[in-house]
């Protein structure tokens, strides 16, 4: 990949890269492709900011990363204490070990909600339709804790909270993508993963503490909820301190398109 994968164009427009090796990119793309001038309409980023780093850390952009770190954490905190723990908690609830570890194995079937979700930030703000997402998620993980005495609702009810969950989660690296401007897009979208991979660990500690106490399955449950809400709350905070543009929306809606920057020819 090193050797046959060009950077993107907007990249290379951003970093001053000579005209010759971007149009040889473009030429790859589309034979026709014959310009001389490359505008990038993309806004810079704001300060001194020289490198990937110095973008998400930045004045403008710190806020925010905080708040995606904190919202991607949280989500998988939520994930994983349920996906290590679910079956072992339902079979304590006293369901047999084959239901609860079917039942258990829906939660993570969710990941289709992706496309919904994609349809609604395509049409509405990314912060929102998330933090919805996350509330939700807590709404439902919240009532798992209150059917396991009726499996038909329990079936349900779990499963309903791994669409949620696993929308919303895995609908965070768009709105990251387009948060960022392209000098620290591919840098601020892996440390939002890399800090979210603690709250995996977190999350199964969390569980195994809880149990430790000796807490029922509906406060178990409840409690496992909490995070989804910080999670909505921290993109709720990202939104007010850093309003998702026109721009944002654009990027977040597909990255493909390239939408940020204006090939001229002369």
């Amino acid at each position: 990949m090193l050797t046959v994968l060009p950077e993107s164009v907007r990249y290379m427009v951003a970093k001053g890269y000579s005209v010759d090796r971007i149009r040889a990119a473009l030429r790859r793309i589309s034979p026709t492709a014959a310009t001389r001038t490359f505008v990038l309409t993309e806004p810079r980023p704001a300060g001194t900011a020289k490198s990937g780093l110095g973008t998400i850390f930045s004045a403008s952009y710190a806020v925010g990363s905080v708040m995606l770190w904190i919202s991607y954490f949280m989500g998988l905190v939520i994930f994983y204490a349920l996906i290590n723990w679910m079956p072992i908690l339902f079979k304590d609830a006293g369901l047999d070990p084959k239901t609860a570890t079917l039942i258990s194995a829906l939660f993570p079937l969710g990941g289709v909600g992706a496309v919904f979700f994609g349809f609604l930030m395509d049409r509405a703000n990314g912060n929102v339709v998330i933090a919805v997402g996350y509330v939700l998620t807590a709404i439902f993980v919240f009532l798992i804790g209150r059917a396991a005495g009726n499996e038909a609702v329990l079936v349900v009810t779990v499963f309903a909270a791994g669409v949620l969950m696993n929308t919303a989660q895995s609908s965070m690296p768009a709105l990251a993508a387009g948060f960022y401007p392209t000098q620290g897009r591919a840098t601020g979208v892996a440390w939002m993963l890399g800090m979210g991979r603690f709250g995996g660990i977190a999350g199964s500690f969390l569980v195994a503490e809880l149990t430790r106490r000796q807490l029922g399955l509906s406060s178990i449950f409840a409690l496992v909820a909490v995070p989804g809400l910080i999670a909505a709350v921290a993109l709720f905070v990202k939104q007010m301190a850093h309003p998702e543009s026109a721009a944002e929306h654009d990027a977040t809606r597909g990255e493909a398109h390239d939408h940020h920057v204006e090939v001229l020819g002369h």
